[in-house]
């Protein structure tokens, strides 16, 4: 009997020890995909022990080998996180906006969609002696800046119209509330896929965003990058900016759903 308990534990000793370690591989991969060694490095533990647990996880779908050799989250995870819209989001996005943000040399913000509201969950910030606010945590109603406009845009007709037909809040002399002028804009937004917005909520700041959207097409986020309007963006840059955010947004869309990087279509 005490060989049977003994045994009982130190399996589910085992069970539980992997399973920490299936998650600890899982959280490098979020945070950045690798290859065998470099990611048997970053989590401290024998290359055997890694190949084992990457394995295990390519086979439930938990990871996926691209042809380079790298790992990245695999199409389980994905559907979750695209289910979900929340949190995941942010895990998956944070890579790309701290590669963004270097490359603008400027703030790049992720927006979550909720209701009348886009609330801000998570800002980089590029190393500036001047640096935008950060609005972590702001909620701002979807018309009052490219953030919002960008998701309210994908949304269906009907959900728009319900949407113009409640309260538009205005916060500054710039702000649109017009719903014939924001018609205009969501149609611009549907086939540019992106806006620039000029102080429409905070004066003396400019902002571009592209929503990013779950394998259904619905969008579950927004990408932004902005900074002073003074310096952001500089002179004939905006195009190039606004392409490099849709760039970036749709990098995060496939992830998110789980399949190749693809433009998608709006």
């Amino acid at each position: 009997m005490l060989a049977i308990i003994s045994t009982y534990w130190n399996n589910r000793f085992v069970a539980v020890n992997s399973v920490r370690r299936a998650m600890a591989v899982l959280q490098a991969v979020s945070e950045q995909p690798g290859g065998l060694v470099e990611l048997a490095g970053r989590l401290n533990l024998p290359t055997t022990t890694t190949t084992r647990l990457l394995g295990t996880l390519e086979l439930d779908g938990g990871v996926h080998r691209t042809a380079d050799g790298r790992y990245h989250l695999g199409p389980a995870i994905t559907r979750m996180a695209s289910a979900s819209g929340g949190p995941m989001v942010q895990v998956m996005a944070h890579p790309h906006m701290t590669k963004l943000a270097n490359e603008l040399n400027e703030a790049v913000g992720l927006s979550i969609p909720s209701g009348r509201e886009s609330a801000t969950v998570l800002r980089i910030d590029a190393d500036k002696p001047i640096t935008a606010e950060d609005w972590t945590g702001t909620r701002i109603p979807l018309h009052a800046g490219c953030l919002g406009l960008v998701t309210l845009a994908l949304q269906s007709d009907a959900e728009i119209d319900a949407y113009l037909e409640g309260d538009l809040e205005r916060f500054n002399e710039l702000t649109v509330v017009d719903p014939a002028k924001i018609r205009k804009r969501l149609s611009k937004v549907r086939i540019n896929r992106t806006l620039w917005t000029h102080g429409e909520y905070v004066e003396g700041l400019s902002s571009t965003a592209a929503a990013i959207v779950n394998d259904a097409g619905r969008p579950v986020a927004a990408l932004f990058a902005y900074g002073p309007s003074f310096r952001f963006p500089a002179k004939g840059q905006a195009d190039a900016v606004s392409a490099r955010v849709i760039q970036i947004a749709d990098e995060i869309s496939a992830e998110l759903s789980g399949r190749p990087n693809q433009q998608i279509a709006s």
